[in-house]
């Protein structure tokens, strides 16, 4: 087959988005000629090469978000030949659709999170994702939404039928954990000296809630607080100075550790040295750290809303991300109980055997053969 794939929401490679279009192009280039939409400067870090990949490149100018959002809706359907294509691939519905859709065009939805958390973006990108992007998306033959959750969330907000709505279980990369850098070199490098527990998001206020997290650490027992710190792995987005300025205002800011955007081997080696990994989300599509911490071999607590227990199954413990209180008896309770540890740790093993990005990309393949 010969698919196309607009790759325009790529944020320049740091993204859950950029991370999902990495992970299905690689599937499909397995078997299949893929063609990527995309901006002359993602086309420099894109991390796949192949010669079943082919750019097809989108001016640099429109990558502006304004611009991008139009240019997409109303420019991309009437400027290429889809007839060229047995497929055409929109990884982001969330973020980038058109007016008009070729026959065989296949939507990937990943979350409704602004009507969650209302204060996540300003006022014109809100009404884009109230207003535009709905109208638009019912047009698409062909919607998969990446959790139960998002698929109520369209149905709930959009008004999507759910017959035209399919579930799709993202999957995750096993490779992400491999040559991991040492202990050693972790320690230096992020001066962790001491057990810790691990939270990877973009530091973004309110919607990763690093807030509560910090909240609840500061109630720890002073035992489990001198035994553990805390370390945060993520860029800087909306927010974060708010979060920054939180920790200088607790008990022992020394044990927060904000490492900033880390490489693949580094996030491998934060995950298979890590003691507990603790997910305080309010709001998540899917959550795919968690099935990283299951692979990586380490007990996962998560918030008890949106995707996240749907996801981590029976091999999680869930809390009330609004209070600090109930983030900190889910961190005791792990962290004191080896024989529970032991336990979540088998059970996360055994739930990944319902996630795979070779199944998630066979169904996007296949959808058109299915139907």
């Amino acid at each position: 087959m010969k698919i196309l794939v607009s790759c325009l929401a790529f944020d320049e490679g740091k993204s859950g988005i950029s991370d999902y279009i990495v992970s299905t192009v690689k599937e499909m280039i397995i078997e299949h000629e893929v063609f990527l939409l995309i901006h002359p400067s993602d086309a420099s870090i894109f991390p796949l090469s192949s010669d079943k990949l082919h750019f097809r490149y989108v001016a640099e100018w429109i990558k502006r978000p304004l611009i991008s959002m139009f240019w997409h809706l109303f420019i991309l359907p009437f400027s290429m030949n889809f007839n060229f294509y047995d497929l055409f691939f929109l990884p982001a519905g969330n973020r980038r659709l058109m007016a008009h859709y070729p026959k065989r065009t296949v939507v990937t939805f990943h979350d409704l999170s602004q009507f969650h958390i209302p204060s996540k973006y300003d006022g014109f990108r809100m009404f884009y994702i109230k207003k535009i992007i709905p109208y638009f998306l019912r047009k698409a033959p062909c919607i998969y939404a990446i959790s139960e959750n998002t698929k109520k969330d369209l149905i709930r907000f959009y008004a999507i039928p759910a017959n035209k709505i399919e579930v799709n279980y993202n999957g995750y990369n096993p490779q992400k954990l491999e040559n991991p850098i040492s202990l050693e070199e972790l320690h230096n490098k992020f001066n962790l000296h001491k057990k810790y527990m691990l939270y990877i998001a973009r530091v973004e206020h309110p919607g990763k809630n690093h807030m509560g997290l910090l909240k609840a650490y500061d109630l720890l027992p002073n035992d489990l607080m001198a035994e553990y710190d805390l370390v945060c792995a993520g860029g800087l987005w909306n927010g974060g100075e708010i979060v920054m300025q939180q920790v200088t205002k607790l008990q022992h800011p020394e044990n927060i550790h904000f490492v900033g955007f880390v490489s693949n081997q580094e996030m491998a080696s934060l995950y298979k040295n890590a003691s507990l990994y603790v997910f305080p989300s309010l709001y998540e599509g899917f959550g795919i750290p968690v099935l990283e911490a299951f692979a990586a071999g380490i007990p996962v607590i998560c918030s008890d809303r949106s995707s996240l227990p749907e996801i981590g199954g029976t091999a999680v413990l869930t809390f009330n991300p609004d209070k600090p209180q109930s983030i900190v008896e889910s961190m005791k309770a792990v962290l004191t109980n080896p024989n529970l540890q032991n336990d979540m740790i088998q059970r996360g093993k055994d739930r990944l055997q319902n996630f795979s990005w070779y199944l998630h990309t066979q169904r996007i393949i296949n959808s058109f053969k299915l139907n």
